[in-house]
């Protein structure tokens, strides 16, 4: 299966970070996290391809280095890039997709091939919600794509609203991980308890910029 990651210009990512970080840390926080995600993808065994959609300037050595796929935007926000990236991905006759965001750094592998291998074995609508339980940090869906992708705060009762409607199953899985995306302050706290060889618990613990108490186990 494709995996596509919306990726915002990084200099722009983040910004409820803002009185924590300053916008060069902010930037480099929100590449080091997609770091964190393309080499985990490198590790899953049914991950077929990853198809970055955004600013082909600001991807292409990432791409390069990770052996991955760009699709230049073409119109911002994050539904659009999805639904550009489902209809580029069905264009080439790719039957399905999923689309995880660049800023979940202890997503694990064993957690994304699970994700697939159930979508594969029912199809129609698979998610994995944030921490809330509101938001939706992973969708896979067969191509031709036959729900709206309307993401944003309420996205993941809407997309399982939407998948419904259109007669399609729907599964949701917990797979914490994934769900623990990083948005607000604390995220990054709590993101920094965890013992993880992420990269970007390398990143911020290595310029002070959040302190580290006593870790905890990753999933």
């Amino acid at each position: 299966m494709w995996v596509v990651i919306p990726v915002k210009p990084f200099i722009y990512a983040k910004s409820r970070l803002a009185h924590l970080l300053q916008e060069p840390e902010r930037a480099a926080l929100a590449r080091v996290m997609l770091e964190d995600l393309l080499g985990t993808l490198a590790l899953c065994e049914r991950a077929t391809g990853v198809l970055l959609v955004g600013q082909p300037a600001a991807l292409g050595e990432i791409a390069q280095r990770h052996g991955c796929k760009v699709l230049a935007e073409e119109e911002r926000g994050l539904s659009r890039a999805v639904t550009q990236a489902a209809v580029s991905l069905t264009a080439r006759g790719m039957p399905s997709m999923l689309m995880l965001p660049g800023d979940i750094p202890l997503a694990g592998a064993h957690e994304i091939d699970t994700l697939i291998a159930r979508h594969e074995q029912t199809g129609g609508v698979t998610l994995v919600s944030d921490r809330e339980g509101f938001g939706t940090n992973a969708l896979a869906v067969d191509l031709p794509c036959r729900v709206p992708f309307l993401f944003g705060r309420e996205s993941f009762a809407a997309h399982c609203a939407a998948a419904r409607e259109a007669g399609l199953a729907v599964q949701a899985l917990d797979l914490p991980g994934i769900s623990f995306d990083i948005d607000l302050p604390e995220d990054l706290r709590d993101l920094m308890s965890y013992d993880s060889e992420a990269q970007t618990l390398a990143y911020l613990t290595a310029r002070g910029l959040i302190t580290r108490p006593q870790a905890q186990s990753a999933w």
